[in-house]
């Protein structure tokens, strides 16, 4: 079987109508007005701004809402700030603007920092705060319905699914085709820890592709692959269209992961320190709006415009509101009430509790991203690196966190005591804990690994 390498980072360098009408209206006549009132409410005194016209880049995955939301409801105006929303059609035009510096910041994957600053480029990219937790699912295609495959909510345990894709997969002469949104998303490193906490290597088993999201539900359609992992909407239109159905949501795979963050250059915070508070700013001031219920079906309706994620607003407002439509190809429903399936910037679960917070640029984060990476040979290391710590002070340096903890006093937020977190074993897939200290103990836990199994030394 012919095994294809994990795309390494080379790629851096290179009358209803009328109706509706008259309601559309409305909401932009009601939106302007709020965003006149916000703009006149001064926002915090950081002081005199280095520059005021922002350039944010972003792409329509429902994740993005925090930057659109600041944008439609003057949140970014109450700042002083000028901000022109560019939409990407895939992550490698975000990472790509970002490291020709055409965007001050952008709606950013949680792993690019890292993988720009480890891999070729070695390019100072760092995260200003993290934007959303949860968002994601994983759409599998008519083909693993037919062969009796159903969503997660249909099985008593995981080991029953597992058992029963497993063999699923291994049907296939050549290895089904997988897509992920890019390399460095939450999504790939999530549907690889799904597959192989499953028995399944995700490396010689599957093949892994990297599709747009915006074109995944096409090629599923199309029959080209068998499944990918993605942010919303593209797991509830494919429903909505009949196109696949989603077998696992992702928190259920790790409750409370990171979805995407807002991401800039660590010398543009330098250049820009007031810049950048008010940019942080604005957007916990947005994710904080995004929290709040009554305002949900409001978002769905902006996001669903065509200079954002243009689509329908049901796929989108249905996870915005808690309602998920795992899906079939029977004519049955799957309705499952999950409300902390999209938490931008708190509600108290069993597994957020203050002072944590959606927001705060968790370190541990990055580290759990690194030995990933490493298990996936996505970085030229051979083991997890001795001097860690040094590391992530590059990965998470003083200035991110110095701005961070700027505004939330001046927002009467309280801050976690430290940067680093375990996550304990409940909220895995697998129930295993991960403890950032220890590192090289979790990734000796693993059996499957891109190459061979491997031993570090601790």
């Amino acid at each position: 079987m012919k095994r294809r390498k994990f795309l390494k980072y080379g790629s851096l360098a290179g009358s209803g109508l009328v109706l509706a009408a008259c309601s559309q209206l409305g909401m932009n006549s009601q939106r302007s007005d709020r965003s006149s009132e916000s703009s006149q409410q001064a926002g915090l005194d950081f002081g005199k701004l280095e520059k005021s016209n922002l350039s944010l880049g972003f792409i329509p995955t429902t994740d993005c809402t925090p930057l659109v939301i600041a944008q439609e409801l003057g949140f970014f105006a109450k700042y002083g700030l000028d901000v022109t929303l560019t939409k990407e059609s895939d992550w490698q035009g975000i990472q790509d603007g970002l490291l020709e510096w055409r965007f001050d910041a952008a709606h950013a994957l949680a792993g690019m920092p890292i993988l720009a600053q480890l891999g070729s480029a070695e390019a100072p990219m760092v995260p200003l705060m993290v934007l959303n937790l949860n968002g994601s699912g994983i759409t599998l295609s008519q083909k693993a319905w037919d062969a009796n495959i159903r969503p997660s909510t249909e099985y008593f345990q995981f080991q029953e699914f597992a058992d029963a894709y497993r063999q699923y997969i291994r049907r296939f002469e050549e290895p089904p085709t997988f897509a992920t949104e890019f390399s460095t998303s939450m999504d790939n490193y999530i549907s690889r820890y799904w597959l192989s906490a499953m028995g399944i290597n995700p490396e010689t088993e599957v093949e892994f592709s990297e599709i747009p999201p915006s074109q995944m539900i096409y090629k599923i359609q199309a029959g080209v692959m068998d499944g990918y992992g993605v942010s919303e909407p593209w797991n509830q239109l494919a429903v909505a269209e009949k196109a696949g159905f989603t077998a696992y949501v992702n928190q259920t795979i790790w409750k409370g992961h990171p979805g995407s963050i807002l991401a800039t250059m660590q010398p543009w915070i330098k250049e820009n320190p007031t810049t950048a508070r008010a940019l942080v700013a604005a957007v916990l001031e947005a994710c904080r709006y995004c929290d709040e219920a009554e305002n949900r079906q409001e978002i769905a309706q902006i996001l669903s415009q065509s200079r954002y994620l243009d689509t329908d607003t049901s796929s989108i407002q249905a996870p915005l509101l808690g309602t998920y439509n795992y899906g079939g190809f029977d004519q049955k429903e799957r309705v499952e009430k999950i409300p902390d399936f999209y938490l931008f910037h708190f509600r108290s679960t069993d597994y957020l509790e203050r002072p944590d917070h959606v927001n705060y640029p968790w370190r541990s984060h990055g580290v759990w991203l690194l030995t990933q990476m490493i298990r996936w040979n996505q970085l030229d290391m051979s083991d997890y690196p001795k001097y860690g710590d040094k590391i992530f002070d590059r990965l998470y340096p003083r200035e991110i966190y110095d701005v961070y903890k700027d505004v939330a006093q001046s927002l009467n937020m309280e801050l976690p005591s430290e940067q680093m977190k375990v996550e304990p074993a409940a909220v895995f897939i697998d129930q295993r804990e991960f403890d950032p200290s220890t590192p090289v103990a979790y990734l000796n836990s693993f059996d499957i690994w891109a190459n061979a199994p491997r031993i570090f030394a601790v």
